[in-house]
């Protein structure tokens, strides 16, 4: 737009130049009268003088009737400041011309009041070349009466009357008020001040017009009074020139005094007159003035105050209006006033008009206003890419200004720019604004105003002073901003605002860290430093004194958080849910519908932020983090703390010092104070003196974290501490749990006990109101009860358990085993492993070929032979060390109580138990054998000592025995029959069909009688053991069960009429008759049948060799067997018959009981096929 002949017509720099440029000027303003404003005295007080200029200023647009009846509207323009030389440019443009002097004072004393009123008379002498009129209004103390002021024009309406007077020279209106009155009648005397003005102009502007212009003088700009001296005047051109600048003339003054349609035609013909003779200057001011006069018509109501909004696009008709298409008023306007220009020719003519004053040197500042007022215009036609194009121009005009006038010039353009959307070249404007205010040529530096010059033009470089929004967007040049947030803390500081100053290096920090070079993290970090020093950072907002908050600002990266893990309790600590019966709510519905969209991902989200456990209130809860020093020197971190919101919690400060690039984990904890849903936003720190509120959803997407984690607190629950009197085990082998506190270990021998004590602590601050004890193992249950008791009711008796006091339970342990030899069944209520691998290992250690003697066909009565194959294998048995077997179990305490209990919470804990089992004794064999009695047995044990040590065996109540270790012994053990009171119920059952049940019942009833009835009592004197042996799970044969069981018949023998009694000999001599008499009764509840007594008489030599064949030797009398088809319950029979004996010896009788084969229709489970009963024990019968 600049012209190449800029300065050709321009004169040297030495003629007067316009110096003061005014930025603020609108097109506008070339239709106002100029009137001043100034604040006189040093009494009225700033704000005051403040209040009335925007009070005076509303005063902006009077409407006045002319002398023909037309109504006028005139505009006024107030300004605080005007420069005298800019009002000798008053006849190039008119409405440069200071037309009112509005001057505001106070006063105390006459004194002052002639101060005031010097001062006011002063300026009028100032600007008297161009002044129309003045006023003065002073501000007094009010009086009740009201002399009136000498030399006074007016005076007021108001009782507001003086002791003191103006002086006489003084001839100002002046207008007396008392600095708090509402002053009601301001706007009124202001009124008739503009009227003054108006009709001064009205006079000039109808003297002017009544010239002619053939005679009128030429008007000239202050530089150009030099160019025309000399010159002939009277020529042609010099004559137009004349016209041509006196007709623009005109135009100013019409188009002041509100008749827009003669300065439109003024100027229309002042443009064709001084085009022909080339004046460019007053060309321009003539394309000017029509371009000026037309955006009155068309846009009347152009504001001077735009409101600032950020748009960033570059396309017309985007900066203030969403169309560019001119309203219907202002179509209608354009056609009512004459040559109006069109809303695009307004933006031609100024854009002549500029490259016009561009041809003159000394119309820089002409030529500067007019690119301001053309963009203003461009503005108001949303014509962004035409405003933008002046305000170019604007920086290309070289002119000598003061730094003020530099400042207002950028300040003007970044406004301009802002207003069109241009954000970058606002925010550039604004910076180079902000350096002239502190540069070495200002001679009075402004910090204040630059620091804030330099916080506007952040967003214009995608800087926002909110650290979260700036890392989400990460947007604009990081290079451009962070030397701009440098310069920005270096504003700061020299303004004095420590605390900003560290608030944008710690921002500068946190946002920019990715960007910086280690060198530059390692500097700005120590700058850091430095800044906090004088004044530390904290994480809350600051406010300035223009109402800008600025955020807080944390240093998430220093350190870097590369870890956040809420940790659970201890497993013994951990709520349980407590198990409650289910609730009936009704059946079960299906449905695949997931209402909401996005099911899956809350869902997902709602996992990864839902800790799975549970902390309890009122104790310690920790989170563990990782922490790394990206700087290259060692820093202390202090202060860290939790960031919590739900719940109240209390978090312990910790303080770590992290080496340089070294992951360090550091622990926080704390205790949540009540019960609810607790949420972890983050930590808190203080490092490089600034303390931050580093919370997860403002880390870096890097991290990975969520934005906070819930974990939910339940009420206050007991802690329980666990002591047992055993020592602890060394190590848990295979039954470990993570509930286990404690363990405790013993060794005991087969079939001892024992007793621990458990203590149990309530080290919590709440009692415990439920306790459960239970032992879990892999035993089973029932072998489990006989390993380990304990007293429930006890326990519960000691409920609660106060804070800090204690209960004990005593455990009773019991070291159980199969005593019998490990080739034989044992019951199947003893598992297998507990028949114990020591068992198995003794069997499997005997040498190929031996082998215990069996049971089912062994007897104590046998060969010697017999006793010689036990013999070898209790040796082999002995050379086999057996190795002992232990037992694992777990004592398990469930605990809760007070809330949380309420809330159906409870902890577990466990104890850990090893019992080392060894061998102590064994039964390698056993028999039974008649009593003397029939009523007992006798049952022979073969018992090894399996110890190394000396064993005292007590096998009845009255009889002990010594055992040497690793010896056996055999002894007999007399046991009463089992009654068949025991064996009824066996009797009662009918079954139609054999399958040997009976067998296996008899056996185990009659087992279990012996297990009841024999206890083999230990000890082993060398270490005070001492315990049961127990022969559970013992198996006899039938021959072994018709012994152990009483019989189900009773018998009666009489021989010669007298009873025969058990263990009693007969004795008679050869050849005497002996009358044997024998009676049966059946015991039974129901009938025997085919029943056979027979009677049998033998001798028996003692040496394993009986003889029956009894025909040489004797003679019975009477039938030898006797058949009973049915022996009915509670039935007795006889039988009776003579002998008579031929040789004399000893001879005994067997008397027996058996039924034949063919019996099949026995319902009784004992009454089998081919099953004997004897008479026991046999009678001897001596014959002499």
């Amino acid at each position: 737009m600049r012209s190449s002949v800029s300065y050709i017509l321009s004169s040297s720099t030495s003629e007067p130049n316009m110096s003061h440029p005014d930025y603020e000027q609108y097109s506008h303003d070339h239709a106002a009268l100029l009137v001043l404003v100034r604040h006189i005295g040093s009494q009225l007080n700033p704000n005051t003088f403040l209040k009335f200029f925007d009070r005076i200023s509303k005063v902006s647009k009077v409407k006045i009737t002319d002398s023909t009846g037309q109504v006028r509207s005139i505009l006024i323009r107030y300004v605080k400041a005007y420069p005298v030389e800019n009002n000798d440019w008053g006849d190039f443009q008119t409405h440069r011309r200071l037309l009112g002097l509005i001057s505001l004072g106070k006063y105390d004393s006459q004194q002052e009041l002639n101060e005031v009123c010097r001062v006011h008379e002063s300026l009028k002498v100032k600007y008297n070349t161009t002044l129309f009129d003045s006023t003065c209004i002073l501000f007094g103390l009010t009086k009740e009466t009201t002399p009136e002021p000498e030399g006074s024009i007016d005076s007021t309406s108001e009782t507001t009357l003086e002791t003191f007077t103006t002086p006489s020279n003084f001839k100002t209106r002046a207008l007396f008020y008392d600095e708090t009155s509402p002053c009601v009648d301001l706007e009124t005397q202001l009124n008739e001040f503009i009227n003054s003005l108006f009709w001064v102009l009205e006079s000039k502007r109808l003297e002017r017009s009544r010239e002619k212009l053939e005679r009128v003088s030429l008007l000239l700009a202050p530089f150009e009074k030099k160019d025309f001296v000399g010159l002939d005047m009277e020529s042609r051109n010099n004559k137009k020139r004349c016209t041509g600048r006196m007709t623009k003339h005109l135009g100013d003054l019409c188009l002041q005094a509100g008749l827009l349609a003669e300065s439109l035609a003024y100027y229309t013909q002042a443009a064709e007159t001084l085009k022909s003779v080339n004046d460019w200057l007053w060309l321009g001011a003539a394309y000017e003035g029509l371009s000026a006069a037309s955006a009155l018509v068309l846009y009347p109501e152009m504001q001077r105050h735009v409101p600032l909004q950020r748009n960033a696009s570059l396309q017309e008709g985007s900066p203030r209006k969403s169309s560019q298409t001119p309203s219907i008023s202002t179509v209608a306007n354009r056609k009512l006033v004459a040559n109006t220009l069109a809303p695009e020719d307004i933006s031609k003519r100024y854009r002549e008009a500029i490259i016009h004053y561009s041809k003159y040197q000394n119309a820089g500042i002409i030529e500067t206003e007019a690119s301001f007022k053309a963009a203003r215009i461009a503005v108001e036609q949303n014509h962004a890419l035409q405003a933008a194009s002046f305000l170019q121009n604007v920086v290309y005009i070289n002119l000598a200004l003061s730094e003020q006038e530099k400042i207002q010039r950028f300040e003007t353009l970044a406004d301009l720019y802002t207003q069109i959307g241009f954000q970058r070249k606002a925010a550039l404007c604004l910076r180079l604004a902000a350096t002239r205010y502190v540069s070495p040529q200002n001679p009075a530096p402004n910090w204040s105003r630059c620091y804030t010059l330099m916080l506007q033009c952040l967003p214009g470089h995608h800087l926002s002073l909110d650290p979260v929004e700036m890392r989400a967007s990460n947007q604009g040049w990081p290079a451009l901003q962070i030397q701009l947030l440098q310069e920005l803390v270096v504003a700061a500081r020299r303004t004095g605002h420590s605390a900003l100053a560290t608030r944008h290096m710690t921002f500068l920090l946190q946002t920019m860290w990715p960007h910086l070079s280690p060198t530059e993290q390692k500097e700005l970090a120590v700058q850091l430093q430095s800044l906090s020093a004088q004044c530390e950072g904290s994480p809350v907002p600051l406010v300035l004194d223009s109402g800008l908050v600025v955020p807080p600002a944390n240093l998430t990266d220093i350190p870097i958080c590369a870890a956040f893990t809420p940790k659970d309790l201890q497993p013994h600590l951990r709520p349980r849910r407590i198990e409650s019966l289910k609730e009936d709510i009704g059946p079960f519905l299906f449905t695949p519908i997931h209402f909401g969209g996005g099911s899956l991902e809350r869902k997902q989200n709602k996992e990864n932020s839902k800790m799975d456990f549970l902390w309890v209130e009122n104790e310690v809860c920790e989170v563990h983090l990782k922490l790394v020093n990206p700087l290259p020197f060692e820093q202390k971190v202090s202060n860290m703390r939790l960031l919590t919101a739900g719940v109240v919690f209390e978090s312990v400060p910790e303080t770590v010092v992290l080496p340089p690039d070294v992951p360090t984990s550091v622990t926080l904890s704390g205790w949540a104070r009540e019960s609810g849903e607790l949420e972890l936003s983050g930590y808190s720190t203080h490092a490089l003196g600034v303390k931050s509120n580093c919370r997860l959803r403002h880390m870096p997407p890097t991290s990975n974290f969520p934005p906070f984690y819930k974990v939910e607190v339940v009420p206050s629950l007991p802690i329980l501490q666990v002591t047992t009197s055993l020592p602890q085990s060394a190590s848990f082998s295979n039954f470990h749990d993570d509930n286990i506190v404690t363990s405790a270990s013993i060794s005991l021998y087969h079939g001892e006990s024992a007793h621990c004590t458990v203590t149990l602590t309530n080290t919590g601050q709440v009692p415990i109101e439920m306790l459960e004890v239970e032992v879990n193992s892999i035993l089973d249950p029932c072998l489990q009860n006989q390993v380990f008791k304990w007293d429930n009711d006890e326990v519960q008796q000691q409920l609660p358990i106060q804070p800090n006091e204690s209960i004990t339970v005593t455990l009773y342990l019991h070291a159980v085993a199969n005593f019998l030899a490990p080739n034989m069944p044992v019951s199947p209520s003893i598992p297998h492993e507990m028949s114990s691998g020591v068992f198995s290992s003794m069997s499997a250690s005997l040498p190929p070929g031996s082998s215990l003697p069996s049971r089912f066909n062994s007897s104590f009565r046998s060969s010697n032979s017999g006793q010689s194959s036990i013999a070898g294998g209790l040796t082999a048995l002995f050379q086999q060390q057996p190795t002992s077997s232990s037992i694992e179990g777990q004592l398990r305490l469930r605990y809760s109580g007070s809330a949380g209990l309420e809330a159906d919470y409870c902890r577990i804990c466990s104890v850990f138990f090893m019992i080392e089992m060894m061998p102590s004794l064994h039964v390698t064999n056993w028999d039974v054998l008649p009593a003397e009695t029939s009523t007992q047995f006798y049952l022979v044990l073969d018992v090894a000592n399996l110890t190394s040590h000396e064993m005292e065996l007590q096998y009845t109540p009255t009889k002990t025995m010594l055992i040497e270790g690793q010896e056996s012994c055999r002894v007999p053990i007399p046991v009463d029959r089992c009654p068949l009171s025991k064996l009824s119920g066996l009797y009662e059952e009918e079954s139609k069909e054999f399958d040997g049940k009976s067998n296996v019942d008899v056996n185990e009833i009659c087992s279990e009688h012996i297990t009841d009835l024999v206890n083999l009592r230990w000890s082993v004197l060398s270490t005070d053991s001492e315990g049961v042996a127990s022969l559970k799970g013992i198996s006899l044969t039938s021959s072994m069960l018709d012994i152990v069981r009483m019989s189900p018949l009773d018998w009666e023998v009489k021989v010669n009429g007298g009873v025969v009694k058990a263990q009693e000999e007969v004795t008679c001599e050869a050849g005497d008759c002996l009358e044997l008499e024998m009676s049966i009764e059946n015991s039974l509840e129901e009938a025997i049948n085919q029943l056979t007594l027979s009677v049998q008489f033998y001798q028996d030599y003692e040496n394993g060799t009986t003889n029956y064949k009894m025909e040489t030797r004797l003679a019975m009398a009477g039938a030898p067997k006797k058949t009973l088809p049915s022996l009915e319950p509670k039935v007795k029979i006889n039988h009776e018959c003579n002998v008579i004996f031929f040789m004399p010896g000893l001879y005994k009788l067997d008397i027996q009981c058996c039924a034949p084969e063919s019996n099949i229709d026995s319902g009784a489970n004992l009454v089998q096929m081919g099953h004997v009963w004897r008479f026991t024990p046999s009678i001897s019968i001596h014959v002499l």
